[in-house]
């Protein structure tokens, strides 16, 4: 039968269910990942009277908590976005400006090193002007010694920054499996019922990783949450948390790779959040930044010393190094178990493609794969200092004692730029001069006119032989008066390891001497050759001048930043709308909930009245009984 008194008691007890509700709402509107509860509320199964159902007041069913997991998958794949391309955007812009800058980047000093040639070729007699070479020389290889110094800082940096997130996912993946144990726990001795606090604290661990890594989620039947990193490697599993770890690279030591239980390596795999932006960011924006600088100072290097070596300095000796010898990098895998070493040259700089090389030992020969695609390279020679392995640009020599398994990551200009360094010291050590000249004997009758003269060979002995060319007749000639070779004007006149070309019309007897430039000549030739390296295409195949490859590399680091900034525009549109949606659903309006506030306390009121009524008819009941 209807009871006025439980009705009344069942109103009073649920406005009060809802006066606290609607408290603890108000209560979170500041607290992180809270999500709005709702009372939920039925009206209870009448009871049956001889005039039909009369009611029997309201039964609370539960709180329900305001979300939807669809929007809560979006966030997570949101955050893990937005937190990625933020960090890669900061990593990129990091480095665009160091390389783009005047005053930090390669483009000033590798233009005011040509001009101070420029004007050598001009005074090549100058000290002073020999002394601004050697100055420009030095203010190059530190600009490109501080550029390796600052992006190997990014790169330990970008190290430390992973380990440190690592360390947060495990954190956070702790986290989530002990919340899942609370919730499954809740809702068996519940009886079913969700334990909405828990499940919002476990909501915004997920949010929270999702910032430092993808992940995806299952839900278990019991309320636990299984987690994802985006490779599929599991994190969290019902009540048990995987923990990821931190190792050095196969290679180099330094460098710090993300592994799972077990060792594997998966930070090719990561993807998303503030990991992922890291470890993009070193692969895509660092690592081809550094070899391409490298390959730009070997190229420099390889060209400007060639070009040394076809000169002869102020004392009339052959041009030396004016840059140390450059080499690239080769380390072998910690796994090695041989003691072979492997040295890293250069057979053709302008081969060079910037990428790097795995050299493997199988116990019986030697095999060359491209590091990142695996495919095989062809090579040529049996690897010895006197017959190198050639391939690539490259010339890799290696020490006995390889052992099966051994292998090396063959890294030609990841470190090149730092090892840069200016050998002379001695200003009149640079070679202005061409080491051989010709001259027109005085005296000659006819129009003949001879080159000054190129050297072919600098490597043959006899290049600085004096050689005589005499004209036994206007149409033939004799070299130091052997052989007799027909006369074309304009035609090369090569021997010795030279070359000189004779125009015009000698006349019979005419003669024309090549021999040694001496010292202090004022010779001019070698110092043009040396500043017109700044117009040769050294650099990718042949395509690019030293300036273009700079300006290339500019090109490609700040293209990165620009590209990235532009999605991290677009995500974080894409990022409020979702905010925004999981807010109109699950946040918390306080106006709404001060009208809630006001609702159940009018119905809280209300409904002691009842009770009041009920009381006020028992006690008349009861008196009537009595009377």
């Amino acid at each position: 039968m209807a009871d006025i008194l439980g009705i009344g008691i069942s109103a009073l007890l649920a406005n009060r269910s809802g006066l606290d509700v609607t408290g603890h709402n108000i209560a979170n509107v500041n607290t992180a990942g809270y999500s709005r509860q709702r009372l939920d509320t039925t009206n209870a199964v009448g009871a049956v009277t001889s005039y039909g159902y009369a009611g029997n007041g309201v039964t609370v069913r539960g709180v329900e908590r305001l979300s939807d997991k669809f929007v809560f998958a979006r966030e997570i794949a949101g955050a893990a976005s937005y937190s990625r391309i933020e960090t890669f955007t900061t990593e990129a812009k990091r480095s665009d400006a160091l390389l783009s800058d005047a005053t930090t980047g390669l483009g000033t000093p590798l233009t005011s090193f040509f001009d101070s040639l420029s004007v050598m070729a001009t005074t090549p007699s100058s000290s002073a002007t020999r002394q601004t070479v050697l100055s420009a020389a030095d203010a190059l290889a530190g600009r490109f010694n501080d550029l390796q110094s600052q992006l190997d800082d990014d790169e330990h940096s970008i190290n430390s920054r992973v380990t440190q997130t690592v360390t947060e996912i495990n954190n956070y993946a702790g986290t989530i499996a002990q919340l899942n144990e609370r919730i499954a726990q809740a809702i068996g001795s519940s009886g079913g019922k969700i334990p909405n606090d828990l499940v919002d604290q476990r909501d915004q661990a997920v949010r929270d990783l999702a910032d430092r890594v993808s992940v995806t989620t299952v839900e278990q039947d019991n309320g636990a949450l299984n987690v994802f990193v985006a490779n599929g490697q599991s994190l969290v599993v019902g009540t048990k948390a995987t923990q990821l770890g931190t190792a050095p690279n196969e290679f180099d030591s330094g460098r710090v790779e993300v592994t799972v239980p077990g060792g594997a390596v998966i930070s090719g795999q990561v993807g998303g959040g503030s990991l992922g932006g890291l470890l993009d960011a070193r692969r895509e924006v660092l690592d081809p930044a550094r070899e391409k600088l490298g390959r730009i100072a070997i190229s420099l290097s390889e060209a400007v010393n060639a070009q040394q070596a076809q000169g002869v300095d102020q004392n009339g000796n052959f041009g030396q190094p004016l840059f140390a010898p450059l080499a690239g990098t080769a380390p072998a895998s910690y796994r090695n178990t041989g003691s072979a070493a492997v040295t890293v040259g250069f057979s053709d700089a302008t081969q060079l493609d910037g990428r790097a090389y795995q050299l493997s030992y199988n116990g019986s020969a030697w095999s060359l794969t491209d590091a990142a695609s695996g495919s095989s390279v062809p090579f040529t020679g049996s690897g010895t200092t006197a017959d190198p392995f050639v391939a690539k640009g490259l010339s890799l020599s290696v020490t006995p004692g390889a052992a099966a398994g051994d292998k090396f990551l063959v890294q030609p200009g990841r470190r090149a730029a730092g090892q840069l360094q200016v050998a002379l010291s001695n200003p009149s050590q640079l070679a202005a001069a061409a080491p051989i000249k010709a001259s027109a004997t005085v005296g000659n009758l006819g129009s003949g006119t001879i080159t000054a003269g190129e050297v072919v060979d600098v490597a043959n002995p006899n290049l600085r032989t004096p050689a005589q060319i005499q004209f036994t007749s206007a149409s033939t000639y004799t070299i130091n008066g052997s052989g007799s070779y027909a006369y074309t004007a304009g035609s090369d006149i090569s021997v010795n390891g030279w070359k000189v070309a004779i125009s015009g019309a000698p006349s019979s007897g005419d003669s024309f001497n090549v021999g040694p430039t001496g010292a202090n000549s004022g010779d001019d030739r070698n110092a043009r050759l040396l500043s017109g390296i700044a117009s040769k295409t050294l650099l990718d195949g042949g395509l690019n001048t030293l300036t273009a490859a700079n300006g290339q590399l500019v090109q490609q680091v700040g293209s990165s930043a620009q590209t990235a900034q532009l999605q991290l525009d677009a995500q974080t549109s894409l990022q409020a709308q979702t905010i925004t949606e999981r807010n109109a659903l699950s946040g918390v309006n306080l106006d709404e909930e001060a009208a809630d506030l006001l609702r159940y306390q009018q119905a809280y009121q209300a409904a002691a009245q009842i009770i009041s009524v009920a009381s006020t008819v028992f006690d008349s009941l009861l008196a009537a009984t009595r009377n």
